[in-house]
């Protein structure tokens, strides 16, 4: 019986053999991309004062002219302080050069840059959007250690994101951003995003790069803020507009009739401090928010959409002391330093509601500060207080780099959804 047994199980595994071998594996399906390790720069954004590398990034030419295709983020700081720093490649044999910048896409985070001195090979765009499970191939160098090749599957685009990004399967380490993902054929997918080598990173699809480099421009410097600001409005426009104009899924939440994921580019999480003994105040709670933000610079991001919902009950305050709790915290989930944005001004009323009685009352605080550098963009906060009897539901919404008819018509659509 015994050797039966394991004459069949020597069957099975010979079969299970034979059938691996016929599968494609990424082994036997990976290419050698090393003849094309050379033909992808280093981008540095350098201090001449300093000296040094103030950031470092990768790029590879896509034009017989020399044009350069890197990230936007790469390359911020320049675009922030032209008077301040510089752009430079370097090769894999140590020549290094300063290049010029043409072009950047701000949302999607690209930047189009010019080689003085092009060779005459260069990369070519894939023409189709990588089919789920797409090998890709990514090049580039990460923590100025040397360049390197990354491979694994696209998995498709986003799903909580309005931009379109492809999600990768492989470790995009810094240094990385801006090099080329290739197909199997050598011809560029996406460009890389990195996201400090996790096993999740994106790339930027391919035909954001080519529509780049299509705008065949050069901005000058001077008019970088501006350009940045009229990206952001022309991307806000369909995407709020689209919110306004949809209905908001319903949910329910504690009782409530309330919203969460009301597109696909929102998640929701939930809370509550139930099992804390020492609690003075019962909570639950919950937040939502978009899946995107734009980088601008290191201590500037824009785009952010965000909501919360918090039920509060006192259990060892008195009606007094649970009022002190009830404060507006201005916590904007955007980043923005004072150089970039001004500082919030408030204003708070009372809303009547026909729902009032003697123990409630419905207050509404609204914040806006301004860009500095950015017309007609602001952020926001606004903070709705309903309160009936010793219970108070308090909600929120967070808004950045919308216009003012933005952020007003998205006040009054919450608000209306909320009291």
């Amino acid at each position: 019986m015994f050797l039966q047994k394991l004459s069949q199980a020597l069957v099975r595994c010979a079969a299970i053999a034979v059938s691996m071998t016929a599968m494609p594996t990424m082994a036997n399906t990976s290419l050698d991309f090393s003849d094309q390790y050379e033909r992808i720069f280093q981008i540095r954004v350098v201090s001449p004062d300093a000296g040094g590398k103030s950031s470092i990034g990768s790029g590879f030419q896509v034009s017989a002219d020399g044009h350069i295709m890197t990230n936007y983020h790469v390359v911020s700081a320049y675009i922030d302080s032209p008077d301040t720093y510089e752009i430079q490649y370097a090769t894999q044999d140590g020549k290094t050069g300063e290049l010029e910048l043409l072009d950047f896409d701000v949302v999607s985070d690209l930047a189009l840059l010019k080689h003085p001195q092009p060779a005459a090979d260069y990369f070519h765009f894939q023409q189709t959007v990588p089919s789920k499970g797409e090998l890709a191939y990514a090049l580039g160098n990460p923590g100025d250690w040397g360049m390197v090749m990354v491979p694994g599957p696209t998995n498709g685009f986003v799903e909580h994101s309005y931009r379109e990004r492809i999600l990768f399967s492989g470790s995009l380490n810094p240094g990385m951003s801006g090099g080329p993902s290739l197909n199997a054929d050598g011809d560029v997918l996406g460009v890389n995003v990195a996201t400090a080598g996790s096993q999740l990173s994106f790339l930027v699809p391919a035909k954001k790069a080519q529509a780049l480099l299509n705008n065949n421009r050069k901005l000058p410097a001077d008019k970088y803020m501006a350009e940045i600001g009229l990206q952001i409005r022309v991307w806000q426009q369909p995407r709020v507009r689209e919110l306004l104009d949809m209905p908001w899924p319903e949910e329910e939440f504690i009782g409530r009739s309330l919203f969460g994921e009301i597109r696909h580019d929102f998640q929701c999480w939930g809370d509550t401090n139930e099992t804390d003994e020492n609690r003075s105040v019962a909570r639950v709670s919950k937040w939502c928010r978009a899946g995107d933000r734009v980088y601008i610079n290191s201590d500037f991001d824009a785009g952010q959409i965000e909501f919360t919902f918090k039920d509060l009950q006192p259990i060892k305050l008195n009606k007094f002391q649970f009022a002190r709790t009830q404060h507006v915290y201005l916590s904007a989930d955007n980043q923005s330093s004072f150089e970039q944005s001004t500082n919030y001004r408030c204003t708070s009323d009372f809303i009547k509601s026909s729902k009032q009685t003697r123990d409630s009352y419905r207050k509404v605080v609204t914040c806006i500060r301004a860009y500095k550098n950015l017309p007609s963009l602001f952020d926001s906060l606004l903070v709705v207080f309903n309160s009936e009897g010793e219970k108070v539901f308090k909600s929120s919404l967070s808004l950045s780099a919308m216009e003012q008819s933005q952020i007003t018509a998205m006040h009054k659509r919450f608000i209306e959804a909320t009291l």
